[in-house]
C-alpha cells in the first residue's frame, strides 16, 4: 500500500508538469495548492471587489454611472418597496418583493440598485446572483454580467451551481474558435475545482470539466483531471473510478499520459519486472515497432495504472464511508433565513469536530465554509471557525470575523467582542476601538459593549477616556436604574483604579439623589467606605447608614441597614453613646415593623408607602440578611448584568441576648 501510494504521488507529480502551459493547462495544479485556503480562493482578477467596502464602492460607482447616463426615473412603485428594506434590511421577504418588482419592470437602474444593496446583506443567495447576471445579459451588458458572476463567486466560492452557470456563460459568450477563449475556459475550470473541488458534492463540476476536456480531444487533460479527482472523497466517487477505468481501457497510454508520466511508467514497469521483456523494452519515448511488444506494453501500462489507482480508490472509499453519515444529515446545504432544525445544527457541529480531528487543513476550511453558508445566521459556527483559524492564519481569523460582523451578524455582540479582543491581542488597539464603537452604534443600550470599551481604555492606560465613557453612560441612561448601574461602575472605577475615594463617594451620592430606593447604591457606598481606613471613614460610614435608614427604602431594608450600623459600631466604633443610640433606633424600627405585621395579620391593608419597594432590576427585598456580610463582596460573573453587584452579609446577630428589649 505504501509503495503504491508513493507511485500514485509520482504519477500525480508528473501529471501537473507541462512544457507548454498555453496548450496543456488541463489538470495543472499550483505547487502550493495544498496550502490554499478559502481566503486565497476568493482572490479575484484586478478590479473585482473582495470586501464589503469594495462592493459598496461598486454600488456607488454603478449609481454614478447610471446617473451620468441620465436614464429615466425609477419605476413608480419602486420607492414603496425600497422604503420597506431601507427601514429594515433584515426583512428578507421585503427584499424578495423588491427584486421581483424590478425584474418585472425590467428597469436596469432600479435592478442594479436593488440587487447591489441586497447582496450587501445576503451574499450567500446564489440564485439571485444568477438572476442578476441574467438580467444584465438580457440588456446586452456582457461585461457587467461577467462582473456580477465574479462578485457572486467571491462571495460563495463553494457554490457549484454558480460555477457551472458562469462557465456556461463563458461558453456562450466567448468565441470558442479562438485558442485564447479555450485557455480562459480551462483556467476558469481550474479556478473552480481549486475553490470548490474538495466539496463532497462537487461531482457535477468535475464531470463538467472532464466532459469539456473530452470535447476538446485533450486526453491528457482528461487523465490528469481524473488523477486529481480520484484522491478526493466525493458523493459519486465510485462512478468516477468506473469512468476512469473505461477511459484508460479505451485509450492508448501514450495518448492519455504526458511525456513525463509515460516515461516514468515505463521505468516503473521495468523496475517491477515480470512485465514485458525487460531490457528489450525502451526506457524513453521511443516507439516500439514490434506489434506484439507494443500490445504487451499497452496492456501492462493499463493494468499498472488501474492497479495503482485501485489502491487510491480503496483509500478514498474508506474516507467517504467515514463522512457518509454526516453528509446524509445535511438536508439544507444552501442559505436561508429560516431557522435550521436542531438535528441539522447538531450534525454540522459533530461533522466539524470529526473533520478537525481527522481531516487536512484544506478539507477543514472547506467544510467550515460549507457550514457557514447553511448556518450563516448562527454565531456559534463563526466563532468556532475563527477559533480554529487562530492556530493557522492571523489574517484568516480576521477575514472570518470581518465577514461575520460586517455582513451576516451585524448586531450580534459576541462575535464583535471576540473580534475586538483578537485585534487587541494583535496590538491593533485602534481597530479594536473601532469595532466596539461601531457595534455600540448599531446596538444601543447594551451594557456589555460600553463596559468592554471602558475596560479596553483602562487596560491601555487611558483612564480619562474610560472615565468619560462611564460619565457619558450615566448621562445617556434611559432609566434611573440604568443610570444607577453605570454610576456604580463609575464609582468602583474611581475608587479601585484611580484611588479617588472622595470622587467615587460623590458619584454614588448623586446617584442616590436620583434613585433613593436603590439598595445597591447604598451597598456600594458602604463597600468603598469599608475598604478605606475605618477610623477615618467612621463618619462617612455612619452617614451612609443614616441615609439608608432614614430614606425611602422598605421597612425590611431599613431594618437591615440599621442592624448593620449597630454591628459596625459594636466592632469598630469609638463612642459607646453612638452604639446605644443606634441600638435604640434599631429597636424602634423593629417595633414599627412588628406593628405593621400585626395589622396585616388582623386584615388591615398595609399602606403603599410601607410595602417593600421593588427596583427596576428586580432586586429581591430579602437582600438584607442574605446579601450582607462582614466585608462587602463584589464578585460577579463577567456579564451577569441583570443582577449587577449583589453582596452577601452574614445573618444579623441576635442582639437581644446582649441588650434586653425595652418594655412596652
Amino acid at each position: 500500500m505504501e509503495s503504491t501510494e508513493k507511485e500514485s504521488g509520482q504519477l500525480n507529480t508528473i501529471s501537473i508538469n507541462n512544457d507548454d502551459p498555453k496548450n496543456n493547462d488541463a489538470g495543472k495544479e499550483p505547487s502550493d495548492a495544498a496550502d490554499t485556503t478559502v481566503v486565497e480562493m476568493e482572490q479575484s482578477p484586478v478590479g473585482s471587489p473582495t470586501t464589503k467596502e469594495s462592493v459598496e464602492a461598486v454600488v456607488q460607482g454603478c449609481t454614478e454611472q447610471v446617473a451620468s447616463e441620465k436614464e429615466p426615473p425609477l419605476p413608480s412603485q419602486f420607492e414603496k418597496f425600497w422604503k420597506v428594506v431601507e427601514e429594515n434590511p433584515q426583512d428578507f421577504s421585503g427584499w424578495t418583493y423588491l427584486l421581483q418588482y424590478v425584474e418585472q419592470e425590467n428597469h436596469i437602474r432600479a435592478a442594479r440598485k436593488a440587487f447591489d444593496s441586497f447582496f450587501l446583506h445576503y451574499p450567500y443567495c446564489y440564485g439571485y446572483w444568477k438572476k442578476y447576471a441574467d438580467f444584465e445579459k438580457r440588456h446586452q451588458n456582457i461585461k457587467q454580467s461577467e462582473e456580477v458572476y465574479w462578485r457572486g463567486l467571491q462571495a460563495i466560492p463553494l457554490s457549484i451551481d454558480l460555477w457551472i452557470h458562469y462557465i456556461n456563460f463563458l461558453k456562450e459568450t466567448l468565441d470558442t474558435n479562438n485558442p485564447e477563449a479555450i485557455n480562459v475556459i480551462r483556467r476558469t475550470f481550474e479556478h473552480s475545482v481549486l475553490a470548490a473541488g474538495t466539496d463532497f458534492r462537487s461531482d457535477r463540476l468535475w464531470d463538467m470539466y472532464i466532459n469539456w476536456e473530452s470535447e476538446q480531444k485533450n486526453l491528457q487533460g482528461v487523465t490528469n483531471v481524473y488523477f486529481r479527482l480520484l484522491n478526493i472523497p466525493t458523493q459519486l466517487y465510485s462512478q468516477h473510478f468506473q469512468r476512469f477505468r473505461e477511459h484508460i481501457q479505451k485509450n492508448v497510454p501514450r495518448d492519455c499520459l504526458t511525456s513525463e508520466k509515460f516515461i516514468q511508467l515505463r521505468k516503473d514497469l521495468a523496475s517491477i519486472g515480470g512485465h514485458g521483456t525487460g531490457g528489450d523494452m525502451p526506457s524513453g519515448l521511443e516507439e516500439i515497432t514490434d506489434p506484439a511488444k507494443l500490445i504487451t506494453e499497452i496492456e501492462n501500462m493499463r493494468h499498472r495504472i488501474i492497479e495503482i489507482y485501485q489502491e487510491v480508490f480503496n483509500h478514498n472509499e474508506h474516507e467517504v464511508n467515514k463522512r457518509w453519515t454526516f453528509e446524509e444529515g445535511i438536508k439544507r446545504p444552501y442559505f436561508h433565513v429560516k431557522p435550521l432544525e436542531k438535528a441539522q445544527l447538531k450534525n454540522w457541529k459533530e461533522y466539524l469536530d470529526f473533520e478537525i480531528e481527522n481531516g487536512t487543513h484544506e478539507r477543514i476550511v472547506v467544510l467550515f465554509e460549507r457550514c457557514i453558508i447553511a448556518c450563516a445566521l448562527y454565531e456559534d459556527f463563526w466563532i468556532k471557525y475563527a477559533k480554529y483559524m487562530e492556530n493557522h492564519s492571523i489574517e484568516g481569523v480576521r477575514h472570518v470575523y470581518r465577514r461575520a460582523c460586517t455582513i451576516h451578524l451585524p448586531k450580534k455582540p459576541m462575535p464583535h467582542l471576540l473580534w475586538a479582543a483578537f485585534e487587541e491581542q494583535q496590538g491593533n488597539i485602534n481597530e479594536a476601538r473601532g469595532i466596539l464603537k461601531a457595534l455600540e452604534e448599531r446596538v444601543e443600550g447594551l451594557a456589555m459593549i460600553r463596559l468592554r470599551r471602558v475596560s479596553l481604555e483602562r487596560r491601555h492606560g487611558n483612564l480619562i477616556e474610560s472615565e468619560r465613557l462611564l460619565e457619558e453612560a450615566v448621562k445617556e441612561a434611559k432609566s434611573s436604574s440604568e443610570a444607577s448601574f453605570y454610576a456604580i461602575k463609575h464609582a468602583r472605577h474611581l475608587f479601585k483604579v484611580q484611588k479617588n475615594l472622595p470622587k467615587a463617594r460623590q458619584v454614588l451620592l448623586e446617584a442616590i439623589e436620583r434613585e433613593k430606593e436603590n439598595t445597591k447604591l447604598y451597598l456600594n457606598w458602604l463597600e468603598i467606605e469599608y475598604n478605606g481606613d475605618l477610623k477615618q471613614n467612621e463618619e462617612n460610614i455612619l452617614a451612609c447608614f443614616d441615609k439608608a435608614v432614614n430614606g425611602s427604602l422598605s421597612v425590611e431594608m431599613r431594618i437591615t441597614f440599621s442592624q448593620r450600623k449597630v454591628e459596625f459600631l459594636e466592632d469598630f466604633g469609638l463612642d459607646v453613646s453612638k452604639l446605644l443610640n443606634a441600638y435604640d433606633e434599631h429597636q424602634k424600627l423593629l417595633q414599627e415593623h412588628n406593628s405593621l405585621k400585626r395589622k396585616a395579620e388582623n386584615g388591615s391593608e398595609e399602606p403603599d408607602e410601607k410595602k417593600p419597594h421593588i427596583e427596576g432590576a428586580n432586586v429581591d427585598t430579602n437582600v438584607s440578611s442574605s446579601q450582607m456580610t462582614g466585608d462587602v463582596q463584589g464578585s460577579q460573573d463577567a456579564y451577569n448584568y441583570g443582577s449587577w453587584y449583589e453582596y452577601n452579609y452574614q445573618n444579623h446577630w441576635n442582639y437581644g441576648q446582649y441588650y434586653p428589649s425595652s418594655s412596652t
